[in-house]
């Protein structure tokens, strides 16, 4: 009876339903839901400390479009894309945060797939929650190369681009008491 269970389980489940990844994997994107926003000043103030711990690579402006943090730690360096409802995708936005243990649960149920650092906010003129945010993990506006480019003597080779320099690490220091934000 239990096999008969689990093969009919397996029948009726649809092969393209993704399992969730687990907290300590990285999410599976591209990923559909709410985006709300850091404090200012606190999504910079992690992403250097990420740097400074040698956690995420440098991408300040006008490299990224901004930062990101997502539920999941296997997320961490990651560049995704966020194009809001009815709008263009964003990016690339550096992901240097995510959601700690006790409230991945809370959050992933909410429907809760990033949070964007104060900049982008007022940028997008967010006062509080967007819905329908989709994150994607590269550029939709991309014009993709399929066939490879031909010269006259033959196939033409293409360098890589050289790697953003290095920056300074910058002392980092966190103000002891906390005030409202205006």
């Amino acid at each position: 009876m239990i096999k008969l269970f689990i093969a009919l389980t397996l029948f009726f489940t649809p092969s393209w339903q993704a399992v969730d990844p687990p907290w300590q994997a990285a999410s599976a994107f591209p990923a559909t839901g709410e985006v709300t926003y850091y404090a200012p000043g606190l999504m910079e103030w992690v992403y250097e400390l990420r740097i400074v711990r040698g956690e995420v690579p440098v991408c300040d402006p006008p490299q990224c479009a901004g930062y990101a943090a997502t539920l999941r730690p296997g997320d961490l360096g990651r560049l995704v894309w966020l194009r809001p409802l009815g709008r263009p995708a964003e990016g690339p936005f550096l992901v240097v945060d995510y959601a700690a243990e006790k409230d991945f649960e809370r959050l992933r149920a909410r429907g809760l797939v990033a949070e964007v650092d104060f900049k982008t906010a007022q940028r997008w003129g967010m006062r509080g929650t967007l819905h329908d945010v989709q994150v994607l993990t590269e550029s939709p506006n991309t014009e993709r190369i399929v066939l490879p480019l031909m010269g006259m003597a033959g196939t033409v080779e293409v360098a890589p681009a050289p790697a953003p320099p290095r920056r300074q690490a910058t002392r980092l220091w966190l103000p002891l008491t906390l005030h409202d934000a205006p």
